[in-house]
């Protein structure tokens, strides 16, 4: 594959976002016909979230996504070509990356404030995927924005990513048409592996945070499979927080943060809500997502 038609291949996964949008109305509207979701609003919340923080990307893609890509790109460590085997290195490091970026998510609260939205559906279907935080921007790029400077091509990325989205997009359909594939949940991040993710049970919190591969939560020992006779209920570990109310989805987080940074005695421990898990507190420690799983796992008695 030469430059010009990988140009010409990015340039049509460019609106994989549009076919992305048609797959989740598709979906919906089976979904509402058929009365198998309760919370419809919440839908329509996790679209005009989407279309919201569209437009950050829009205005900020060219100067701060792709300008900072090509870059990097002259500025390369390694001359590597479009051969087979750099697109496989360069999917795994992407798929590596997303796993990273994905685990600071949940362990650092300021991030969390953002890749929290996306937790914060109650009910699992393709629209989750739409439910992001309008300061993702700020956030999601660095999954791929730094591979150039290894020696892929940005062009390369450009299809790279588009398909991963696609693949991470079908990891959300709905159970009702998807069920559990034990076989290829060794190697990839299924729709019931992803499920288990999107869980507030104690047993399943900060679990699977893998993309397209399940290797990572394999070797890093964040893997947790569906349990039989544990029902995944979705959303966050939160008393108030209305998954129906876009104010709630995209602010309330913010806004406890802000109330605890106000309320730290010291200016240590302002920056610690900033920087330390969800959960944390200046006063005890406070009982993060780790205490409550191995908690729950004792109870359980789950190995």
């Amino acid at each position: 594959m030469n430059l010009t038609s990988l140009e010409i291949l990015s340039g049509h996964l460019a609106h994989m976002s549009v076919i992305v949008l048609v797959l989740m109305l598709l979906e919906l509207g089976i979904l509402f016909l058929t009365n198998y979701i309760e919370k419809k609003k919440e839908s329509i919340v996790s679209i005009l979230s989407y279309l919201i923080q569209s437009i950050p990307y829009f205005l900020l893609a060219k100067i701060f996504i792709v300008g900072t890509m090509f870059w990097l790109y002259e500025h390369k460590l390694f001359n590597l070509d479009f051969s087979w085997y750099n697109w496989i290195l360069a999917y795994l490091l992407y798929d590596f990356t997303v796993f990273f970026i994905h685990f600071l998510g949940h362990k650092v609260r300021v991030l969390w404030c953002i890749h929290g939205v996306h937790h914060t559906a109650e009910e699992m279907n393709l629209t989750v995927v739409a439910r992001g935080s309008i300061f993702d921007v700020f956030f999601t790029p660095f999954n791929f924005i730094w591979l150039p400077i290894l020696g892929f091509h940005p062009f390369m990325i450009f299809v790279i990513e588009p398909v991963a989205r696609l693949y991470a997009t079908l990891t959300h359909i709905n159970e009702k048409y998807v069920w559990k594939h034990k076989w290829l949940e060794k190697i990839l991040v299924t729709p019931s592996v992803h499920r288990v993710h999107h869980a507030r049970n104690h047993v399943y919190l900060d679990r699977n945070y893998g993309e397209t591969f399940s290797i990572w939560d394999r070797l890093f020992k964040t893997f947790q499979k569906e349990i039989q006779e544990e029902k995944i209920e979705y959303g966050v570990m939160h008393d108030t927080l209305n998954s129906e109310s876009f104010w709630h989805v995209q602010f309330l987080l913010w806004k406890e943060l802000w109330i605890d940074i106000k309320n730290a005695p010291t200016l240590l421990d302002k920056i610690k809500y900033i920087f330390m898990p969800p959960g944390w507190n200046h006063i005890d420690g406070g009982k993060k997502a780790r205490y409550y799983r191995e908690k729950a796992k004792k109870e359980k008695s789950i190995a």
